[in-house]
């Protein structure tokens, strides 16, 4: 992951210096073009920066998830997100919905390749109203990496949140959910986009750009937790340019699963950039 840290030390600054109250700009709820789909996943093989965020992803699940469990990932995406976890955790079967038809489809294709799918179911399927193959289960697991800033409005981002909230009080599920925060500055993020990772794509720097416009501030992801009932919420946010928001919890019941879990390894060498640069995360 290469940066300035000079650069990134102004745009921090910047953005400190700039008054609060930017408004958020809605994205569609679903990623289905083409050539986005595309780039995306292709981009995730590539770009240090996302396979950062994967690893961070996939090492915060180690510490949360019990031996054996089952994980529900909402909004799988393509699957990479997913596949580093499983790849961490061979006694771990997951679940992944997604809205997006092409992006299950993306999904399929590289987990069967990664010799993965045998592990992992998908559904088609609204965030907001799961549908019964999902809420008829208990989880011993929730994630949701870079899904809920696709929610049009609070209310919907609410009603996504009350269907965790469900699952979780009749499994005692762990949680993680990762996405982006919307910054002060419109400016911010382009430009530390532009020295976190200026070999991107231009269809991925754009998609990009419109995720963080869309994305929920971290007071306001936090209230709509309280609010659909998640208690016992930790919460942790990327510094010294706060452009991730982390919110978990443990497991609410004790021995989930008798099974003991594998030591997961330990972070490589960009992970621990967002690693240090967390305010807090579950890792221990």
């Amino acid at each position: 992951m290469t940066r300035s840290p000079s650069t990134v030390h102004r745009i921090a600054v910047e953005e400190r210096r700039h008054p609060p109250g930017r408004s958020r700009v809605p994205e569609p709820m679903v990623m289905d073009g083409e050539s986005s789909i595309e780039q995306f996943h292709a981009s995730g093989a590539r770009l240090a920066g996302m396979q950062a965020v994967y690893e961070l992803s996939a090492h915060s699940l180690d510490a949360l998830v019990p031996g054996g469990g089952r994980l529900l990932d909402l909004g799988v995406g393509s699957g990479r997100a997913l596949a580093r976890f499983l790849d961490l955790r061979p006694d771990v079967s997951a679940t992944g919905v997604d809205l997006s038809a092409g992006m299950l489809a993306q999904a399929r294709r590289f987990l069967d390749a990664a010799g993965l799918g045998k592990r992992v179911t998908l559904v088609e399927g609204d965030l907001t109203a799961l549908p019964g193959p999902v809420v008829d289960r208990s989880w011993d697991a929730i994630s949701s990496v870079w899904a809920l800033h696709h929610m049009r409005d609070r209310r919907m981002l609410r009603a996504a949140l009350r269907q965790i909230a469900a699952l979780r009080e009749r499994g005692g599920s762990a949680l993680w959910l990762l996405d982006l925060q919307r910054l002060r500055n419109p400016g911010s993020f382009a430009a530390f986009m532009a020295a976190l990772q200026p070999d991107a794509p231009a269809v991925l720097r754009s998609d990009a750009r419109a995720s963080e416009a869309a994305a929920f501030t971290l007071e306001e992801l936090r209230a709509e937790c309280m609010a659909a009932g998640l208690d016992g919420i930790e919460s942790g946010i990327a510094q010294p340019i706060a452009w991730l928001q982390a919110h978990w919890c443990d497991a609410g019941r004790a021995g989930v699963c008798t099974d003991e879990r594998p030591a997961g390894g330990t972070l490589p060498a960009d992970a621990p950039l967002l690693h240090g640069g967390f305010s807090r995360l579950p890792i221990r």
